[in-house]
């Protein structure tokens, strides 16, 4: 079993048991956080990109745009937790009633929830990583993670679940999206 299986895996049950744990609006505001990150990549992480090569002429387009991806993901994945931390303490009531009264529907749609984000944010990450490994120079380390990445059993799985994430978050977002969420083409 390749590192990045293990990687993937773990991550996906850690998403998965957080997000299941903290409950059905909890799942909600994460799988809308999710969305509003994804878009927001998107459409940001190509102009940020070019200006950061700009800026530092030295940067390649890979490591620019993984720059720029991880500060677009940081920034608006921060306002999302907040917001939605925010939001559910300004509710707390309601939401207690959702959780009480919800029963096996809630109990299934909490479920629901929770497997939806875990694998959304599993098929994003592994489509970056993917995709920068892809775009790394052919040296040691570049050969080293490809051959990784060739070995996984996960990521061929993940690649066919990648169109329905681009569908979801990317492909309607004016413009080209940069290479770095451009998935598995066929």
């Amino acid at each position: 079993m390749a590192l990045i299986d293990v990687a993937l895996f773990i991550l996906f049950l850690a998403l998965y048991t957080v997000t299941f744990l903290g409950g059905v609006g909890r799942a909600l505001a994460a799988v809308a956080t999710w969305f509003v990150v994804t878009a927001a990549a998107a459409l940001c992480t190509g102009p940020l990109a070019g200006g950061l090569r700009d800026v530092f002429p030295v940067l390649t387009e890979w490591a620019s745009e993984f720059l720029a991806f991880l500060g677009v993901v940081v920034l608006v994945g921060l306002l999302g937790v907040w917001g939605s931390l925010w939001s559910l303490r300004a509710a707390p009531v309601v939401t207690r009633r959702w959780q009480g009264r919800s029963g096996t529907f809630g109990l299934l749609l909490q479920g629901v929830l929770a497997l939806l984000f875990a694998l959304f944010v599993t098929v994003t990450l592994a489509m970056v990583a993917a995709n920068g490994i892809r775009a790394l120079p052919p040296d040691a380390f570049g050969l080293r993670l490809q051959a990784e990445l060739d070995r996984a059993r996960l990521v061929p799985l993940l690649n066919d679940v990648q169109p329905w994430v681009r569908r979801i978050a990317i492909d309607w977002v004016p413009g080209d999206p940069p290479s770095i969420l451009e998935g598995t083409r066929s």
